[in-house]
C-alpha cells in the first residue's frame, strides 16, 4: 500500500532535502533519483510483461486442449480441421518468434 502525500507533506520534504541536501547538490539528487525510479518502473514493466506472456501462452495451450478434445469428439469436418491446422501452425510460429525475442 503506497502512502499518499498531501501539498503539506511534499513542502516539508522539499525543506528537508534542501536544508539535508543543500541547494547546491540537490538537482543532482534528484536526477540520480530520478533515474533510479526510472529504472524501478522498467523492472516493474518487464515483470508485468513476463506475466502477460505466461498467460498468453496458457490460453494458447486451453485453445489447442480443446481443439484435440473437438476432433476425438468428431466435431470438426475436414475443411475446418485445416483451417485449425493453419491456425495452429500460425500459434505455434508466433510462441516461437516470441520465446526468440527473450
Amino acid at each position: 500500500m503506497l502512502p499518499s502525500f498531501g501539498f503539506g507533506e511534499m513542502v516539508v520534504i522539499v525543506l528537508l532535502a534542501i536544508i539535508v541536501v543543500g541547494p547546491k547538490d540537490l538537482p543532482k539528487v534528484m536526477r540520480k533519483l530520478g533515474n533510479f525510479m526510472a529504472r524501478i518502473r522498467a523492472m516493474g514493466q518487464e515483470f508485468k510483461d513476463a506475466f502477460d506472456d505466461m498467460d498468453a501462452d496458457d490460453e494458447i495451450k486451453s485453445l489447442r486442449a480443446e481443439i484435440e478434445q473437438m476432433k476425438s469428439l468428431g466435431y470438426l469436418d475436414d475443411e475446418l480441421q485445416d483451417d485449425i491446422l493453419d491456425l495452429n501452425t500460425e500459434l505455434r510460429d508466433a510462441t516461437d518468434l516470441s520465446s526468440d525475442k527473450t
